[in-house]
């Protein structure tokens, strides 16, 4: 999906790039995504579960830039990598259309500077744009930071999935399955 890159300010006062993911940035987000599944609980994987291939990581982000309804976003300060975000088509049947699934992730180091609310505003004006009528996510229950956000920015919880991770150590995480109406 096309996107114009975009400068955000942030809490505390410097500017967010935010642009779209590209092939390039394949490595950056093999990196990323083993960091991230490592610094929280609240990732679906473990960082050793990252078994995506660097040419596996360029085809996918190839086919999220050409298609109209997937965009991935990522967000830089001073240069340097802070975190994604994005959305894609629950399913391209008729019925489903209508519906986006989205995600995010950012570096802890980069939490609580205003990064996620300015990602998901840009995302959610996209998917709106991209034809979508409502987006959803999961969120692990405890993760009460997220929830604030999503809440913050109109998702309601419409369900919670018991047990929906089972940690290492035996204990589990529920998920509140949250939706936002974009129209």
């Amino acid at each position: 999906m096309e996107y114009a890159s975009r400068e955000v300010l942030i809490k505390n006062g410097k500017m967010c790039v935010i642009r779209r993911a590209e092939e390039a940035d394949a490595e950056m987000m093999l990196e990323y995504l083993r960091a991230t599944s490592g610094e929280t609980p609240y990732m679906l994987r473990e960082p050793e579960e990252v078994r995506t291939d660097l040419e596996e990581e360029r085809e996918l982000l190839r086919r999220a830039a050409e298609d109209p309804r997937w965009l991935m976003l990522l967000a830089f300060v001073d240069g340097e990598f802070a975190g994604s975000c994005s959305f894609a088509a629950v399913s391209e049947r008729s019925r489903a259309r209508h519906r986006c699934t989205a995600g995010i992730s950012l570096y802890r180091a980069f939490w609580d500077m205003g990064i996620g609310t300015a990602l998901l505003e840009e995302l959610l004006e996209a998917a709106e744009a991209a034809g979508y009528e409502q987006a959803e996510l999961d969120v692990v229950s405890v993760n009460e930071r997220a929830v604030r956000l999503y809440k913050r920015l109109g998702f309601e919880t419409v369900g919670t999935v018991p047990h929906a991770f089972k940690y290492a150590d035996g204990s589990y995480a529920d998920f509140l399955f949250m939706v936002k109406k974009l129209v």
